[in-house]
């Protein structure tokens, strides 16, 4: 204990930031040195799920909420580096909560992060206090769930970089834009509609700063809504110095996605079920390493080169994955690295299948012939077609080092010695490739 006690104050300070704030504070019965050493910690995490605090007559909530009271108020740090609220108990009252953000926000707060999860109507939404949307000196903003976003005109936040929107109800499409117009610098945005309420929003994401972009609209509750509502639901995006983006959209409800080009962008994720993807797909040609899942042939009628893919990793899960994989082949000219995947996971104990016919390329692609050199198939089936796709990289894929390819854990119980046999026999135009099968080298 001594020699911990000899570490430097700022040394120590960071270290009682990573425990549970009730560990930081049985701290202070050490020795006298660590006596008020607890008030002085930059960080604080309130979690009352952890404590669970839900009894009916409401005494265990109120230890808990005195507990953050003495806690914010005994806090002496020079600045509030980080505040983290996870409530669940529907006793926390929204003027408690009023209260924390707004000491934090008066303690100048850098990163607020809020998870309000309540399940029930809107009588549980909790609306942020005015003073937040003018903070100056956050920088990082986190909100979950059962929040009410009503941005107010005057809202300026200046010094935000990292905003999370998830699962949170706006109670209107201009607070949204609202907000993100006041964040002049903001480097990471995510939006998540995963878990909302069915009201459709059209988001407009206009951030010449914006760095990052994660968007998921995979709400549940679309089923019971009807489709015409949602021809409306429109996705704007205009973020020139964009260099990563994961988009996320697994309903087909006449969603349109208008995008703007992203010289910029290095890294994408793409899942989408749409019935024009090509805009989108016209937006990212820049991009370097891209993992890709579209659902529907469509865009095959449209000529898109992605001429600095050099990573692309392309899911299995539609059926017309195929005819995917030869367009991204004839349209990649500097591809090294192709794997083939799933992303369901209930489908990762089958295979790939091919309905049909594989259609080969019309002539050998570039990229065949000068980069590839890494391609993996998971759940592939050792079907005719299969094969075809599999032989096919062999011969034609000059640079090529190594070919990984692992069977469905429902095929793995069966004999590989035919498959051994037959992909080992395929000829290979590198005399430097080493294929693999359920990671066992086989050539």
């Amino acid at each position: 204990m001594d020699r911990i006690s000899n570490l430097p104050e700022d040394l120590l300070l960071n270290i009682l930031s990573s425990l549970p704030i009730k560990d930081v504070i049985a701290t202070m019965l050490l020795s006298k040195s660590w006596k008020f050493l607890w008030t002085m910690v930059p960080k604080l995490d309130f979690d009352d799920n952890v404590h669970q605090y839900f009894g009916e007559d409401g005494v265990e909530y109120r230890v808990f909420q005195e507990f953050v009271n003495r806690v914010l108020v005994s806090n002496t740090a020079p600045v509030l580096e980080t505040l983290k609220l996870k409530l669940g108990c529907p006793l926390s009252s929204t003027d408690d909560i009023t209260t924390w953000i707004t000491t934090a926000i008066s303690r100048r707060v850098r990163e607020l992060e809020i998870h309000r999860s309540l399940k029930g109507d809107g009588a549980y939404l909790f609306k942020l206090p005015q003073c937040l949307y003018t903070s100056e000196k956050l920088v990082v903003l986190k909100l979950y769930k059962s929040i009410l976003l009503d941005v107010p005109v005057e809202v300026s936040l200046p010094s935000l970089k990292s905003l999370y929107l998830v699962s949170v109800i706006y109670i209107d499409e201009e607070s949204h834009r609202r907000l993100l117009t006041a964040c002049p610098v903001l480097e990471e945005l995510v939006i998540d509609k995963s878990e909302n309420y069915p009201v459709a929003l059209s988001l407009s994401v206009v951030i010449p700063s914006l760095q990052r972009l994660s968007i998921v609209d995979a709400l549940q509750f679309r089923s019971s809504v009807k489709r015409d509502t949602w021809y409306e639901n429109k996705v704007v995006i205009n973020v020139p110095s964009l260099k990563y983006l994961s988009y996320v959209d697994i309903y087909d409800y006449g969603h349109v996605c208008s995008s703007e080009n992203m010289p910029e962008l290095v890294e994408a994720n793409v899942k989408l079920i749409c019935k024009r993807p090509e805009e989108l797909m016209r937006s990212i040609t820049s991009v370097k390493c891209l993992s890709l899942c579209l659902y529907g042939s469509i865009l095959l009628q449209h000529r898109i080169e992605f001429y600095q893919l050099v990573h692309l990793e392309l899911c299995g899960c539609s059926p017309y994955w195929w005819d995917l994989y030869t367009w991204m082949l004839e349209n990649s000219p500097k591809l090294q690295v192709l794997k083939l995947n799933n992303c369901k996971e209930w489908f990762n104990h089958f295979a790939n299948p091919i309905f049909g016919r594989w259609r080969q390329p019309s002539s050998v692609p570039e990229c065949l012939m000068c980069h590839l050199s890494t391609f993996e198939w998971k759940y592939y089936s050792g079907g005719r077609e299969a094969k075809r796709v599999v032989a096919y990289i062999l011969k034609n894929a000059r640079q090529l080092k190594t070919v990984d390819i692992a069977s469905p854990k429902l095929c793995q119980r069966k004999t590989k010695t035919g498959q051994i046999k037959e992909l080992a026999s395929l000829p290979r135009a590198s005399s430097s490739c080493q294929l693999f099968l359920d990671d066992k080298r086989i050539y």
